[in-house]
């Protein structure tokens, strides 16, 4: 019963479709199917995601400081001292007797010169070395000989010595031989010294009034007790907490599409087709669509802010009415300041006075000569020469001789000579005898006239001493001291703390609504260029491995693919690769990259229900190669394409 109920479908659909092909087609023109698509129509509505709440914001309490004069000290009478005047008077004692002392009258003294050889007259020798000449003379070294044309003649090789420098003399000089002797000199005759023995004094002790008896006042200072006050130092202000608002999280859930359906063509014939043309035979099925949701987070307010007051310590209602007082010490008078007075004795200073006891006399200190050794150099033996013999010298020369003459024809060689220099002595040497005089060196003298002694006497000394006499007694007299005043500063409140209200308005979040407006369906058919029809190349160059369009792609699309899309027809946009990589990440490059162009298209506003992405990985190449054949870049480069065609609806 099905079996035949779907065949009646099958019948009427394929009848509605072969009644409703376009009417007076033209040959050679392509059409398409259209269906008009459902219109909608986006709508905001607003969701409170935020409820409106209260914010609390504490101003604390303000203070002032004021002042407040209190007593700290009693008025009270202090007593000063007026010191006992004093006069001086000076008077003077001898500290040091009459005495002697002994003048050195120093040696006078006067410089001479002495003249004295140190060293004796003596010889050096010059050398004027030998004066040699060079001459030229030639020796054969090689014989005159013959030879043959054929046989060459022998030779053999012998040595001959000759004189190059004749034998001379050289001189050396002998030098003269010296030695040194010691000689004393007296540079400061034997002379006498005074030696002073000075006098010698005793001290003996004197005692003098130097401060006269007095008499001193003192006061006896005045005594203190204290006393502790009690004042209002600080006030304080109440303490506000404020408890904000609470909050707990939710959700919305919005229908952002309502529940439709679109009509969608079979991708196979009916299986009882009876037409050569499978399209035919296709069926139209009208599909529901689900409705589209969103969820919205929300925020509800579960206890608005508020404030808590707790009273400052002394204020009405706090805890400890005393908190904010302090003390401060006042000082009492409990017995005022009196005078005593006391006896000073009076001063005395013991003085020292140096008394001469012997006078002074001298002694003679005899003071030896003074002397100085010198060294001299005296010739012991005068500078002489000897003769030395240099040999003479002799070079030993390779001289060649024929041994055996050539046995054909002679051929006369003359002999070799070499030129040798030879150094002669053209002049013996000879010694110049150069005289050394005597050397004097002068040495100071110092001739002395003794020293005497010259008697000067000493006066007494005497020292000026003041002395310290009282003139007027020490008074006291009493003074008026006021009371002493403290300035406390006090903390006073001034204005108490208090709360400030501010509206957190609510906050809302619009979501956008799909609404149908207007209901679409099938259409009648539209004629479209029939290359469209068919897979047109989009000769997007993607990067390798990448799904990105690029600047270039992007401008591609919109040259080529905008302008059909405007014509209101749907299109596949097919996305394949080369058969290099696997199967698998193949297929998901090519599904990515056609879902790219698709996702543009969409950013510019085309409606996805007229686009459609596939990816076919490398299952249609367009060549050979396939996995395992070898084929160069460009034929790889052939299966990698994109492509799209207009697809009926």
């Amino acid at each position: 019963m099905k079996k035949n109920l779907f065949l009646l479908l099958t019948i009427i659909s394929v009848s509605l479709f072969a009644q409703e092909l376009p009417a007076n087609p033209e040959t050679g023109k392509c059409y398409v199917r259209c269906k008009t698509p459902d219109q909608w129509e986006n709508q905001d509505v607003t969701i409170e995601v935020s409820p409106a709440y209260k914010k609390l914001k504490v101003v604390p309490a303000q203070y002032g400081t004021e002042n407040q004069t209190v007593v700290v000290q009693d008025a009270y009478k202090e007593l000063s001292v007026v010191p006992a005047k004093y006069g001086t008077e000076t008077f003077e004692v001898e500290v040091q007797g009459p005495g002697k002392k002994l003048e050195v009258v120093p040696a006078e003294y006067s410089k001479s010169s002495v003249d004295v050889e140190v060293q004796g007259p003596g010889q050096t020798l010059k050398v004027i070395p030998a004066k040699y000449g060079t001459e030229t003379f030639e020796v054969v070294v090689k014989e005159a000989s013959q030879r043959l044309e054929v046989v060459p003649a022998k030779y053999e090789t012998r040595t001959e010595t000759i004189v190059v420098q004749e034998a001379s003399k050289k001189l050396e000089v002998i030098p003269a031989q010296y030695e040194t002797r010691t000689e004393t000199i007296v540079v400061q005759p034997a002379s006498t010294k005074v030696k002073v023995i000075p006098a010698r004094y005793e001290t003996v002790t004197e005692t003098i009034l130097v401060k006269e008896a007095s008499q001193s006042m003192s006061i006896v200072p005045a005594k203190w007790g204290t006393e502790t006050l009690t004042y209002r130092k600080s006030d304080f202000g109440s303490k506000l907490t404020i408890v904000p608002a609470k909050f707990s999280s939710s959700s919305e859930t919005i229908e952002t599409r309502a529940e439709s359906a679109q009509w969608t063509m079979s991708d196979q014939p009916a299986p009882e087709c009876q037409s050569s043309d499978p399209n035919d035979c296709r069926y139209w099925c009208y599909k529901s669509i689900p409705a589209q949701f969103t969820t919205v987070n929300t925020t509800l307010l579960v206890s608005d802010a508020m404030v808590n007051r707790v009273p400052g310590c002394n204020q009405e209602g706090g805890n400890n009415p005393d908190c904010g007082n302090a003390t401060y010490t006042k000082k009492v008078l409990v017995s005022p300041a009196t005078t005593v007075i006391k006896d000073i004795p009076a001063v005395t200073e013991v003085v020292k006075k140096t008394v001469m006891v012997d006078e002074p006399r001298t002694e003679l200190v005899e003071i030896p000569a003074v002397t100085k050794t010198v060294k001299k150099t005296v010739m012991v033996q005068p500078p002489s020469t000897k003769v030395i013999d240099i040999p003479a010298i002799t070079k030993t020369v390779k001289k060649t001789v024929m041994v055996t003459p050539p046995t054909t024809r002679v051929i006369e060689i003359p002999a070799v000579t070499e030129t040798f220099k030879r150094t002669v002595v053209a002049a013996e040497p000879q010694t110049i005898v150069n005289e050394i005089p005597p050397v004097s060196k002068s040495f100071a003298v110092t001739n002395i006239s003794p020293e005497t002694t010259r008697v000067i006497d000493i006066a007494p000394v005497s020292k000026t001493f003041k002395r310290t006499v009282m003139t007027t007694p020490p008074q006291a007299v009493a003074t008026d001291i006021p009371a002493k005043t403290a300035t406390l500063k006090r903390t006073v409140l001034t204005k108490d703390a208090y709360v400030t209200e501010e509206t957190v308005p609510a906050q809302y979040k619009t979501v956008t609504k799909e609404v149908l407006v207007k209901k679409g369906g099938l259409s009648t058919w539209k004629e479209v260029e029939c290359e469209l029809v068919e897979y047109s190349p989009l000769p997007i160059k993607w990067n390798l491995g990448s799904a990105t369009l690029t600047r270039e792609a992007k401008n591609l699309i919109d040259t080529r693919l905008m302008p059909v899309l405007n014509q209101g027809v749907a299109i596949e946009i097919a996305s394949h690769t080369d058969s290099r990589g696997s199967k698998e990440s193949n297929q998901d490059l090519s599904e990515r990259r056609a879902r790219a162009v698709v996702n543009y298209l969409m950013a510019k506003g085309i409606n996805s229900s007229k686009l459609v992405a596939k990816g076919y990985g490398e299952n249609r190449l367009t060549n050979r190669c396939s996995d395992g054949v070898t084929c160069t870049e460009k034929e790889h480069q052939a299966n990698r394409r994109t492509e799209f065609r207009v697809i009926s609806q």
